[in-house]
């Protein structure tokens, strides 16, 4: 716990804390307002495609302009503005004055500030603490690991909320944890601002070197497709619970429960174990575990099988990323470090819809367990192109970032 003792550090892991607070309570507030005020779901999921559509669709601009700004002014100027955009929905909405026109634009401008807000908030821990790998492991570790407190417990917490003080309230709160974090981040995280090249400030800069690198060109697919099929799988679940265990919508909480309580878990074990493995041996391990974990799902067994699966899956994916998160902000020079991580976010971004799109189609016209094997099929393909590609770099890939592409 001794890189807590670092005043910046501390602050910037509390202000991590309330901000994704408020934004895990906004991903379960937000589309309950609309439905309720509303009552339409379909309403509802345009709200939710305004909120992650900006992301997709600007982030390689965010980068870019995070790149100019700095990590720390981007954090200040992102955090500020979510501010009155939150606060304004109910407070419109309490005047009469909310047209669903209006509140698709409020939602869509936080987006866009999410954008370059996405890209600084892991470029600035080698700031804080450093170019070694297994000190930027070790705090991405405690970052993570604070990430799953709040998957696990913002959205029961927006859910009780609602209950009693009312979902009007719970978005003035969702607004008041950016404040808070921009307050944070104002007087106690100072990071060395580091003026990069003009020629590395381009829109496209971070997506030129992960085509040139050798190692990035083949992870950014292959973890592009891994997200594919984690929409896919989400998907896939309600309907699997439909199909094998009599719609019981107890068990489908706890399989999704089992994910993020083993991801809780596997984020604090992180936080022992990042520093005494290699990073790639680490990382394929683990992958290779959640690899294992998920093929179980495909065998018809009673609820407490998939659910053991489920949890193993998570522990195993967050000592997946403390390794992975540190080897790819590493490779990635610094000069181009926040546009990289931009990109990254985009093609995560591009992910996404795209596996909802196809789960949505695949699942209307195929059997559920010939489309979980699919997914499974597809996962597996995508791991092991990503642990084939780490072993064969693992001699020449060092924890400190190159400097041209390897």
């Amino acid at each position: 716990m001794s890189i807590l003792h670092d005043r910046r550090i501390a602050a910037l892991l509390a202000a991590e804390v309330i901000s994704s607070m408020g934004t895990q309570m906004t991903w379960l507030a937000l589309p309950w307002f609309v439905l309720r005020t509303t009552g339409s779901p379909q309403r509802m999921t345009w709200v939710l495609v305004a909120e992650i559509l900006p992301v997709a669709l600007l982030g390689f601009w965010g980068g870019a302009i995070a790149a100019r700004v700095g990590t720390r002014r981007t954090m200040l100027v992102c955090d500020l503005a979510r501010v009155p955009l939150f606060a304004s929905i109910p407070l419109l909405q309490s005047l009469g004055l909310l047209p669903f026109w209006l509140l698709l634009v409020l939602v869509a401008l936080s987006g866009v500030f999410l954008a370059p807000y996405f890209s600084v908030q892991r470029a600035v821990v080698p700031e804080l603490v450093g170019e070694e790998h297994a000190d930027v492991a070790y705090a991405t570790a405690f970052f993570q690991a604070a990430n799953r407190l709040t998957i696990f417990l913002g959205p029961p917490a927006a859910g009780i909320l609602i209950g009693v003080i009312g979902i009007a309230r719970v978005l003035y709160v969702d607004a008041a944890t950016y404040l808070v974090s921009f307050l944070l981040v104002a007087l106690f995280v100072h990071p060395p601002e580091v003026p990069t090249p003009e020629a590395a400030h381009g829109v496209l800069a971070g997506v030129r070197f992960l085509l040139r690198d050798k190692l990035l060109r083949v992870w950014t697919p292959a973890l592009t497709v891994l997200d594919i099929c984690w929409q896919l799988l989400f998907a896939s679940l309600p309907v699997l619970v439909v199909t094998q265990y009599h719609a019981n919508p107890r068990i489908l909480g706890w399989l999704f429960g089992a994910l993020g309580g083993g991801a809780l878990i596997g984020a604090f074990a992180s936080m022992r174990i990042v520093r005494r493995f290699e990073p790639l041996a680490l990382s394929s391990v683990a992958f290779t575990v959640q690899m294992l974990s998920l093929w179980i799902l495909a065998i018809p067994a009673p609820w407490f099988v998939p659910f053991l699966a489920m949890a193993c899956a998570g522990f195993a994916m967050s000592n997946v990323n403390a390794p992975l998160q540190a080897l790819i902000m590493l490779r990635i020079p610094r000069d181009v470090r926040t546009q990289g991580i931009a990109a990254f976010g985009v093609f995560q971004c591009i992910g996404a819809p795209i596996g909802l799109i196809v789960a949505g189609y695949a699942l209307t016209r195929y059997d559920t367990h010939a489309v979980l094997a699919f997914v499974l099929a597809l996962n597996t393909a995508a791991i092991l192109t990503f642990v084939g590609s780490a072993l064969a770099a693992r001699s020449a890939l060092g924890a400190t970032p190159v400097d041209s592409p390897a």
